[in-house]
């Protein structure tokens, strides 16, 4: 396996680092060329694809990153899903929450059952947002690519505003049931400096330990005190990967480790595994 150096970087209030590697597993078949969510769950990965593509959930084998198997959610639209999110229960959301040309009004979440190999959709949430983050015309004014579910609510982290960098991500919070439900803005959680890679393109949530990870295309926050209600008094590790590929999909394997996936990029894409322990 090749490895690549992490670069620990501290911000103001943060912790020390410690040194750690990221690790190439192996490469990823050419039906997920835009892995865009990653969720490790029954022994094995799932992965999909972002818009314009099927709606097709890959599984994978988290060792050799082979396809094992592609389920056909249904009644599950594939408009632009941007990520996976693991329930304490074992439910599996698929997050269609990308809005890359600000045109959406409201994003969804499709609820999904595995047993035995089969998929069966179980829920579907609609968010909609107060209008002070809308346009006059009801569209959405920032792109979402990062979701996570903890007990019974929705975290949305926003990536971008009408594609301005931002030192920040802003989140919200969801009502993680079926139906029509209002987002409830939860602040911000600063991120970078004068850098312009720290835009979110996924998040990840442990739940036996409550760790929250955040992930860009360079760098990876991990917060081990997420509370929504008081965002300013977090504290972050950041690891910053020397490689800046376009990685969109993160998920716990352990407590200790996580997985990354990336979309190809001139012939190549590959699955990663962080050590954070």
């Amino acid at each position: 396996m090749r490895t690549f150096k992490l670069l620990p970087l501290v911000l103001v209030l943060l912790p020390s680092l410690s040194w750690s590697q990221l690790t190439v597993v192996s490469e990823l078949p050419r039906e997920v060329e835009e892995s865009s969510g990653l969720a490790f769950m029954q022994s094995q990965l799932f992965t999909h694809n972002d818009s314009g593509n099927r709606d097709i959930l890959y599984g994978l084998d988290p060792d050799k990153g082979q396809l094992t198997i592609k389920l056909f959610p249904e009644d599950v639209y594939n408009e632009d899903w941007e990520d996976l999110a693991i329930g304490s229960d074992g439910t599996l959301y698929i997050a269609d929450i990308g809005n890359n040309d600000f045109s959406r009004k409201t994003l969804k979440v499709y609820g999904l059952k595995l047993t035995d190999q089969q998929v069966q959709t179980s829920t579907v949430t609609t968010i909609r947002f107060p209008e002070e983050y809308c346009s006059k015309k009801g569209k959405i004014r920032f792109d979402i690519e990062a979701l996570v579910h903890i007990e019974g609510k929705f975290y949305l982290f926003t990536k971008t505003y009408r594609n301005k960098f931002k030192d920040y991500t802003e989140v919200f919070e969801v009502n993680a049931v079926s139906g029509q439900q209002l987002a409830r803005y939860c602040g911000k959680i600063p991120l970078c400096g004068k850098e312009k890679n720290c835009k979110i393109t996924g998040a990840a949530f442990e739940h036996s330990s409550g760790q929250l990870a955040l992930l860009s295309h360079k760098n990876l926050w991990l917060i081990e005190d997420f509370d929504p209600d008081r965002l300013d008094k977090i504290s972050l590790r950041r690891y910053e990967f020397d490689d800046e590929s376009q990685k969109e999909g993160v998920t716990f394997r352990d407590q200790n480790n996580l997985y990354i996936s990336e979309e190809r990029n001139k012939g190549e894409q590959r699955l990663f595994l962080l050590q954070i322990r």
